[in-house]
């Protein structure tokens, strides 16, 4: 149904461009056969004044007037190029049109389909749409499941309700599935157990902020500000705080505060790209150019190492970087992800640290760099399922969401997860595609069908594949 829209639409298109082509004669031949009708009109009009006025003999008026009928008549139901007189459009002319307008019709829409099957990819727009929507229906079942799960938890604190570190877990498994009232009640069981538990502050503050539809209640910023008396580095109640400024007008307070808290935060924080669009929204209204809007953060590796005499910066190395230029902040950064690198040489068997020197070099955008550390872990521990994917998407590259082949190297890792998890779903997608891309529709299907298996029957997402893999054996 697709490709006949697309027939269609190409029909329609060609259609414009012929019609001007297959009128141009017709409209010539029109245009010449009014005009010899004026003409020999006009001519007669000029006989019969000459007749009136005595300049010609009846007998030559007469003569003249048979000749110049005889011409009107001829042109009158002449139809087309065969009536009309040599200055006409040739027949020759005529064939040289309707060629040219057959080899429109005809060139364009194979020379075009052939280029786009030949370096195109139809169904590629659809190739992750699978894999997403596989995603989604997980995503549900784990909600399906949460709630299930919440249900057996509130049956156990009923028995026993003391556990401060179930009232925890339901309080955040509540705002997890949106149920942010009952998980204000919840996070307010635990301050009344443990009255210096800085998280159940922060939950209590957040769930307050979301049953209000974002808006940071008087409440909410007081257990946030409680949260920052036990913990002043808490990201999210500075972040709310934040928030709470911005709300209230005060988009100047809101911006220091963000851009502190950014400034604080490692490069591969989780919270670091909301805090950077709000800095960035904030920017103009303050008349702060964009290319200062946001400071360097920490590197990754930064967070990690909080021993004394780590690479990681200290509050005045924090402090003195927010006077720098983002050429020399850079250059900080770039200083101190090459000190982990060197702590590396002497502990290269700290898989985690390769990685986080992986995630600090792509955030640097040294993507060879940051390979180089993954394909480190992976030869020191290549059970870690982890880095070999992190491994398999850096040497995809753009590749992962583009119509252009997997590049082999990608695909070898995504197979050599397979063989330790013979079920993982996003290496069979992928592993599958690789082989349709290579024209193995056989090694395509078979990848495919074992990723089905691991969908609900019933689900969209199980049909579509299912249809995918039928379309193979066509």
């Amino acid at each position: 149904m697709l490709w006949l829209g697309f027939a269609l639409l190409t029909l329609a298109a060609l259609g414009f461009l012929a019609w001007p082509l297959l009128r141009t004669r017709r409209r010539a031949a029109a245009g010449r056969r009014a005009h010899d009708l004026a003409v020999y009109r006009a001519q007669l009009a000029e006989v019969e004044q000459d007749a009136a006025r005595s300049g010609i003999s009846a007998a030559e008026a007469a003569a003249a007037r048979l000749e110049i009928q005889r011409r009107l008549l001829r042109a009158d139901v002449a139809d087309g190029p065969a009536g009309e007189t040599a200055a006409a459009p040739s027949p020759a002319s005529g064939r040289l049109i309707r060629i040219a307008t057959i080899a429109v019709l005809l060139l364009v829409p194979l020379v075009g389909g052939g280029l786009y099957l030949d370096l195109g990819r139809p169904d590629a727009a659809q190739f992750d749409r699978t894999l997403a929507r596989a995603q989604a229906e997980h995503d549900r079942q784990l909600r399906s499941q949460t709630e299930t799960l919440i249900a057996r938890l509130r049956e156990r604190l009923e028995a026993d309700p003391g556990r401060a570190d179930g009232w925890l877990l339901l309080a955040r498994s509540l705002l997890t599935t949106d149920q942010a009232a009952e998980a204000v009640d919840a996070a307010g069981r635990v301050i009344a157990l443990q009255p210096d538990n800085a998280e159940a502050y922060a939950l209590r503050g957040e769930a307050q902020t979301l049953a209000a539809d974002g808006s940071v209640t008087p409440a909410a910023q007081q257990d946030f500000q409680k949260v920052l008396q036990l913990d002043a580095q808490h990201p999210g109640a500075r972040y709310y705080l934040g928030l709470a400024r911005q709300q209230a007008g005060d988009n100047r307070g809101a911006y220091d505060d963000w851009r502190a808290l950014a400034a604080d935060s490692p490069a591969d924080a989780p919270w670091l790209p909301t805090i950077t669009a709000r800095l960035r929204e904030l920017a103009p209204r303050l008349g702060i150019a964009l290319a200062d809007a946001v400071p360097a953060p920490r590197p990754a590796e930064a967070a990690q190492d909080t021993a004394p005499g780590a690479p990681g910066p200290d509050q005045a190395q924090v402090q003195a970087a927010q006077q720098m230029s983002p050429e020399e902040r850079t250059a900080m950064i770039r200083g101190m992800v090459d000190r982990l690198a060197e702590k590396l040489k002497a502990e290269p068997d700290d898989v985690d640290g390769w990685l986080r020197l992986a995630r600090a070099r792509d955030v640097l955008g040294d993507h060879d760099a940051a390979r180089e550390a993954l394909q480190q872990a992976v030869t020191r521990q290549p059970d870690r399922v982890d880095a070999r994917m992190a491994l398999a998407f850096n040497l995809a590259g753009p590749t992962v969401k583009s119509r252009a082949p997997l590049p082999a190297e990608a695909v070898a890792q995504f197979k050599a997860v397979l063989e330790q998890e013979p079920n993982h779903a996003q290496a069979l997608w992928f592993v599958g595609r690789a082989a349709y891309e290579a024209g193995d529709k056989a090694g395509a299907a078979r990848y495919w069908k074992q990723l089905l298996a691991q969908l609900p029957p019933d689900s969209p997402e199980a049909k579509e594949l299912s249809d995918r893999i039928s379309s193979l054996t066509q």
